[in-house]
């Protein structure tokens, strides 16, 4: 697994427990009916069909390298922490590792490839958020977002010169 060395490890670390959460029979594979099975679990009945279907084009069988190399084609377009990193603190003017929330969904509500405030407000759903001390223009303490861990959260898989 060479390919791991260049990659965030806390994040190659979680992806080993996710792959363990669906390898429900711990025998190192990832088949179909641990699939089913996991989906039940959640409350899910997923068809045969249905479950076919997601294992249409995966090598089998379905071990941690492959899962990992899986889960890694499709974050390919994600960015590495440092790149997105340097995006958010375009906001940040006094480099504090906290943004106007207010300010961050404005801007990408209205500016560049727009989101929708749906899309926004889900996209920062998990974010940590803090307020104050300062107040918006409507009296009420600001909101604050932490983008650093915001950032930690939904960045790829490379590694990063922060931490």
């Amino acid at each position: 697994m060479d390919f791991l060395k260049d990659l965030n490890q806390p994040k190659v670390y979680e992806l080993k427990k996710a792959f363990c959460l669906f390898d429900l029979d711990g025998d190192g594979v990832i088949s179909e009916q641990d699939l089913k099975n996991t989906f039940l679990t959640l409350g899910v009945d997923k068809s045969d069909y249905d479950i076919d279907k997601m294992f249409d084009g995966v090598v089998q069988p379905l071990n941690l390298d492959v899962f990992l190399l899986l889960i890694l084609q499709r974050a390919n377009g994600l960015a590495p922490q440092d790149v997105m990193l340097g995006a958010f603190r375009m906001w940040d003017k006094a480099n504090a590792g906290y943004i106007d929330k207010e300010r961050f969904i404005h801007d990408i509500t209205t500016r560049g490839d727009r989101f929708s405030l749906d899309e926004a407000n889900e996209a920062l759903e998990d974010a940590v958020v803090t307020r104050g001390p300062q107040l918006n223009a409507d009296g009420q303490l600001l909101e604050k977002l932490d983008y650093m861990d915001f950032v930690e959260n939904i960045s790829g898989f490379q590694k990063s010169d922060h931490k």
